[in-house]
């Protein structure tokens, strides 16, 4: 029986990424087995990479509650500190926009706010926030405020001329002129810089757990401990669920592209 063009067209698209997960799990597993005394523990598990079949040995319930418990923590962060960036980047970014001037002042500190490690603004934060969920929502809100302020201003600085021409003859005010062209014409760098900065906000979360451990702990300390207590299996698993909320963020904002730009908006 042959198949319908939809089964085969289906099928041809999942052939590249099966493809990519099979030579993933084959490096993965290659690397497990390959490693210098990688089961020398004494109960045979893995001490630095388990291989697949055997990745969630060690993972009882303790730990699945403390993985699910840091989960809900580095999730709150995440999304505490992009909404903070959303709404002071897209600020900054219409700003900057208003003027040369105000760019061309605003520019390079926002330049070097971004490749500055957050190593080296710990002692700052932790003087001023304390070592506590503020300062980890900091981190998230410094990393990932950058390519929304960045993006917005591109958004507005692309806008045709006959358009700004239209709005001038029209003689509309400036709130009205950001109201209904600025932020309309800017929503799809807008969302394109979203979507990078729901995944950095993740990373900050994780990031800021590491310099910053009073109070409970999220993703970043529980990766931290299984570490040093040589638990990879439960390492790992905590890894790879920091990485499924990292995809999660970026398909909800990709998801939000699609419902309020992809309706009247064709790149």
């Amino acid at each position: 029986m042959s198949r319908s063009p939809m089964s085969a067209s289906r099928m041809k698209r999942l052939r590249a990424p099966l493809a990519s997960v099979s030579v993933f799990v084959g490096l993965w597993y290659g690397l497990a087995y390959s490693l210098d005394n990688n089961f020398a523990s004494s109960d045979g598990s893995a001490l630095i990479v388990p291989p697949p079949h055997r990745l969630f040995e060690g993972l009882n319930s303790r730990n699945v509650e403390r993985i699910a418990t840091a989960t809900g923590i580095s999730v709150a962060t995440a999304l505490t500190g992009l909404v903070i960036a959303v709404v002071l980047g897209s600020a900054l970014g219409l700003f900057m926009a208003s003027a040369r001037s105000v760019e061309r002042a605003v520019w390079p500190w926002l330049i070097a706010m971004q490749v500055t490690p957050v190593i080296v603004l710990t002692p700052i934060i932790v003087r001023i926030f304390g070592p506590s969920f503020a300062a980890r929502v900091f981190v998230t809100v410094v990393v990932a405020f950058f390519p929304l302020a960045s993006n917005v201003l591109f958004g507005v600085r692309s806008i045709p001329q006959s358009w700004r021409d239209l709005f001038v003859l029209r003689g509309a005010s400036r709130v009205e002129t950001i109201r209904e062209l600025w932020i309309p014409a800017s929503l799809p760098s807008f969302f394109a810089g979203l979507r990078i900065s729901a995944g950095l906000a993740v990373i900050g979360s994780i990031v800021g757990d590491f310099f910053f451990t009073r109070g409970d702990a999220g993703l970043g300390r529980l990766i931290n401990y299984f570490f040093l207590d040589t638990r990879s299996g439960p390492m790992f698993v905590t890894a790879l669920i920091a990485s499924l909320v990292g995809f999660a963020f970026f398909a909800a904002a990709g998801l939000l592209r699609k419902l309020f730009v992809d309706p009247w908006h064709k790149p």
